[in-house]
């Protein structure tokens, strides 16, 4: 069995080129886009702003709730240093509440 090879020869003016080249380019980036996990971005690590995966469902009673809640602390803290804590000192506060088990389950 033979197979007989026809050759054609194609003329493009250069624009016609770019355009074409430019097109496959953009088609094929398209593909490879879509078989990322995270949409792209303009660095290697995807943003924390751009990805809302972490979010659970629109709860604006309970974004409500939290606002108050944080409302309430600048309230109580506000502006005063002296009430302020090292990162240190809230993790010890925190182990002796948990020994005293007054933290939720």
């Amino acid at each position: 069995m033979s197979t007989t090879t026809v050759e054609t020869t194609v003329s493009f003016g250069l624009p016609d080129l770019e355009n074409l080249m430019r097109r496959v380019v953009r088609e094929v980036m398209r593909e490879e886009f879509a078989r990322l996990p995270y949409p792209p971005t303009r660095s290697i690590t995807p943003s924390i702003l751009d990805d809302w995966s972490q979010e659970g469902p629109d709860d604006p009673a309970g974004d409500d709730e939290l606002l108050r809640e944080a409302m309430t602390v600048l309230d109580v803290y506000g502006d005063k240093p002296e009430t302020w804590m090292t990162w240190e000192d809230f993790e010890a506060e925190l182990d002796r509440a948990e020994a005293r088990g007054e933290l939720p389950g």
